[in-house]
């Protein structure tokens, strides 16, 4: 395919990656959001993640703050929008950020299968069918899709200073494993399934060398390997616990109560089918979901890619301390994670963005079996199969991309996908409304309902929607209905407030906006009506300690221009102090 000597170029290497994921996903580029969480961190939080100086803020919010709420705490991936930020804020800046992550996740791949001990032209094919393999669509084509890309960054430099903090033991390996892995869990909670990872890792690391030892006793390893062990650990354990106490703060602060043990053994016990129907994309991507559910999935695909799997590994009788079982097991570790989530089975959707991390474990699996390792690539009963198979994913990863165009489209696409998710009906009559297409979207909403009834937002999309028409008694009612379905959803408290202030009913509107406060204490748009409504009572005591309270999460800057008239007054009386 190329020559050894090409492929010892590394800036050659990365050049021809970025060239496959640019011949692939570049049109990617002019997609629109999907609206799948952009929402909420791209638009109502715009004015915080566009903020540079929020760079350190984003370690003390879960991921939805200041406008929403959420139990997840990833502050890298917060603060990957708040630089991506700083070059625009259109969608096309965020695809580029994306396809930029995605390509340096691809040449950390070929950079890792390298410091496993594979071939420099097999690791090379193995990161570009991953670059252009159709599961990572999402990672790329779908802008909050990202996290996964900044997570396998982190995880595969995490796990290259491990093998060279091994191999070589100098100090500034162990340093540069603590930070990656650092990163790796403000990013996402998932990589602490990297310790069983790197423990399997070191089994065959020191089966190796004792075997060039010659050594059979254990006891006989030179004290300093014990030693480097014992001081990854302990440094490794005081980074998670370190962590864990940050974000048990965190969450706590924000009202949010986490899942308890037993539940996370429940959902993954209820959700372990997910497993199979994983495995079938990974090997076969051909039913591949924008919006899967695993009672609008099949799992042909899996059953089939399982028994392969077994098949091979009993016939060619792999060992079990070889980098092939060691693949398996970084499947598995870091796909279970995956399993647990905020909704029962039923109602769940297995995203496939989940399986770029585990994706990686697969080509490990392949790659460090004997029949593949020894592979010459100079021949063409080798050349032709994997061009074919190159063609093959870029054709299907280019195809599929499509979906993720637009909103309408993608949600669309989750309908004919998953026809009886309450979500994906509620995702494409968001999307008919936000067209104007005011008909469809009721039928969608009503169909919802149905499979749903107490389905959440619901009655607060189409609440927003009369009210920013003008029609504040059906907007009023609707949201009146969302609110006994969810009594905490605050942005329908909020929007309730705003009707009665339009009403100049400013009793009524206080009482919502303050229980808005009450369910979300930092949502900007709260304090700006609040500061709006005492001030034009005279309230000026209240007007002021709300108008506190703003500039306490946002800058004068990103203020309403009606707010900056009312901070001036105060200002010139110099109440403010």
């Amino acid at each position: 395919m190329f020559g050894y000597k090409i492929m010892g170029n590394r800036l050659f290497v990365f050049f021809l990656l970025s060239l496959a994921v640019l011949a692939v996903f570049g049109r990617t580029i002019w997609f629109d959001y999907v609206q799948l969480d952009e929402g909420i961190i791209l638009v109502n939080n715009w004015f915080f993640v566009s903020d540079i100086s929020n760079f350190f803020e984003a370690f003390k919010h879960d991921i939805n703050y200041p406008s929403n709420i959420a139990p997840y705490y990833r502050p890298m991936f917060i603060v990957s929008f708040i630089l991506n930020s700083q070059f625009g804020s259109s969608p096309l800046v965020f695809h580029l950020g994306n396809i930029l992550l995605h390509i340096i996740a691809a040449y950390l791949i070929f950079w890792l299968f390298l410091e496993l001990g594979f071939k420099k032209e097999i690791s090379f094919v193995s990161s570009l069918i991953f670059a252009i393999h159709p599961v990572v669509t999402p990672v790329v084509a779908w802008v909050p899709g990202r996290i996964e890309a900044i997570l396998t960054i982190f995880t595969a430099l995490s796990f290259i200073m491990f093998i060279r903090y091994l191999r070589i033991g100098n100090w500034r390996y162990v340093v540069g494993f603590f930070i990656f892995f650092t990163a790796a869990l403000f990013t996402k909670e998932v990589v602490i399934s990297l310790f069983p990872v790197l423990a399997f890792y070191y089994l065959i690391y020191r089966k190796e060398k004792l075997t060039k030892l010659m050594v059979r006793d254990v006891q006989q390893i030179p004290d300093t390997d014990r030693k480097r062990i014992w001081f990854w650990l302990i440094g490794s354990a005081a980074i998670v616990i370190f962590w864990f106490f940050v974000r048990k703060n965190v969450l706590a602060g924000a009202g949010i109560i986490d899942i308890t043990f037993l539940q996370i053994l429940s959902m993954l016990w209820s959700n372990s089918a997910a497993i199979i129907l994983y495995l079938g994309k990974t090997i076969l991507p051909f039913n591949l979901s924008v919006f899967p559910t695993l009672n609008g999935s099949t799992f042909i695909y899996g059953f089939v890619a399982l028994i392969f799997l077994v098949a091979y590994w009993f016939t060619s009788r792999i060992k079990f301390s070889t980098l092939s079982a060691l693949g398996l097991l970084w499947f598995v570790a870091f796909l279970t994670p995956s399993l647990v989530g905020l909704y029962p089975t039923e109602k769940m959707a297995f995203f496939e963005h989940r399986l770029y991390l585990p994706l990686v474990g697969i080509f490990i699996f392949f790659v460090g079996l004997p029949t593949f390792r020894h592979i010459d690539m100079s021949k063409y009963r080798y050349k032709l199969p994997i061009t074919a198979v190159i063609i093959l994913f870029s054709v299907l990863t280019f195809n599929y991309s499509g979906f993720y165009s637009d909103r309408l489209t993608f949600w669309g696409r989750a309908v004919i996908d998953s026809p009886l998710s309450p979500q994906a009906q509620k995702g494409l009559a968001t999307a008919y409304l936000a067209n104007g297409r005011v008909d469809e979207a009721n039928e969608r909403f009503a169909r919802t309902l149905e499979l749903n009834p107490q389905e959440k937002n619901v009655h607060l999309s189409l609440g927003l929607y009369y009210l920013g028409q003008g029609q504040y008694d059906k907007g009023k009612e609707e949201l009146e209905k969302e609110i006994e379905i969810d009594p905490n959803q605050f942005i329908a408290h909020h929007s309730l407030g705003r009707v009665y202030a339009q009403k100049n009913n400013y009793k009524e509107a206080e009482k919502y906006f303050l229980k808005t406060i009450e369910l979300s204490p930092d949502y900007v748009l709260v304090h700006q009506d609040l500061v709006v409504l005492y001030f034009v009572q005279n309230k000026h005591p209240q007007a002021i300690a709300q108008l506190k309270e703003l500039l306490r999460i946002q800058k004068p800057e990103a203020m309403h221009p009606q707010i900056l008239k009312i901070l001036e007054i105060y200002a010139k009386e110099s109440v403010l102090q």
